[in-house]
């Protein structure tokens, strides 16, 4: 398994913190009944932004460290 810097792990932290929820952007949707519908942040762009892999950037965020 990779090991993380707890530096590297705050910051992770942080920004899911900071982002988690937002609104990104908002798109219609539907084929036959148009729908208006929100993308929201989630942890897939936590992912993205730091390169991670999504299972990755879930185990820095929520799970706790082995002290």
């Amino acid at each position: 398994m990779t090991k993380f810097s707890d530096e590297f792990k705050e910051e992770v932290k942080d920004f899911w913190q900071e982002n988690r929820g937002k609104v990104k952007g908002k798109e219609v949707t539907g084929v036959h009944m148009k729908r208006m519908t929100e993308k929201k942040f989630n942890m897939q762009d936590v992912a993205d932004h730091f390169g991670l892999t999504i299972s990755q950037a879930n185990r820095i965020v929520y799970v706790k460290k082995g002290d």
